[in-house]
């Protein structure tokens, strides 16, 4: 972990010494490290986007009414997504400082090398005993190009981070639409993590006592909105939160 720290420490001092080494170009990179931001920012709310799609529903009082809720399960996918890359392919940001550069500290890249190939080979094993090692490509891919961009915004030129950012809006855009089920399951580790989607078995209780529970999986809740997959029905159901009294999750 040291060794992670120390390296990211350098990284920091390195973004700095980039910045305002040529004052010429200190426009073009702070605009770039402020375009990618944004960018960065908004990969949970295109793959939310993805997952509504994937889904065959779309709610609009999520993104007006459930800011809170939809800011913390975009960062919990954020955050999973640069967790993957830094155990991963971290070992991308000091290759590209040596092409760049030509200049790294051999040592620290050969130990993040190291420790970044057995987790990705443990992950890919068990990937495999689970088989869900075409759905672990996603997730590596996008870990990869993240990575790369990041590496590529500590040492190249603007230049070269611009066109690092298209590529890589291009890359997560196609990969996200062309991997839709990986894509979703993404967002639905946040939604599983505060119950309030991602297809957990739940039992919803309405408010009128003659009314049967409904029993099924709950692909999302939102401040007005019940979207359920009620058992038995390949269809997406759609209630009126107003109407439930109660939902619990059932844990098998």
């Amino acid at each position: 972990m040291s060794l992670f720290l120390s390296d990211f420490i350098r990284n920091v001092k390195a973004i700095l010494e980039k910045t305002f080494e040529n004052k010429e170009g200190i426009f073009f990179r702070i605009l770039s490290y402020f375009l990618s931001s944004i960018f960065f920012a908004n990969i949970p709310t295109l793959l939310f986007l993805i997952y509504m799609g994937h889904y065959g529903f779309f709610s609009y009082d999520y993104f007006s009414e459930g800011i809170f809720g939809s800011k913390v399960f975009f960062l919990i996918s954020i955050v999973v997504l640069l967790a993957l890359s830094f155990m991963t392919f971290w070992w991308v940001v000091p290759l590209v400082e040596k092409i760049v550069t030509k200049k790294t500290s051999l040592h620290s890249f050969i130990l993040i090398l190291i420790l970044n190939l057995i987790v990705f080979f443990s992950l890919v094993y068990g990937l495999y005993l689970t088989e869900n090692l075409y759905k672990g490509l996603y997730f590596f891919v996008i870990s990869f190009f993240l990575s790369l961009h990041m590496g590529i915004l500590l040492y190249a030129k603007p230049s070269q981070q611009f066109i690092s950012l298209f590529v890589m809006i291009f890359v997560i855009t196609f990969m996200s639409i062309q991997f839709r089920e990986q894509a979703s399951s993404l967002v639905a580790i946040g939604l599983k993590t505060f119950s309030v989607g991602g297809e957990i078995s739940v039992v919803l209780t309405p408010k009128f006592s003659e009314s049967d529970t409904i029993n099924g999986k709950l692909i999302l809740t939102t401040p007005k909105h019940v979207y359920i997959k009620i058992s038995g029905s390949r269809n997406i159901s759609t209630i009126d939160r107003s109407k439930i009294d109660e939902i619990t999750t059932i844990n098998y």
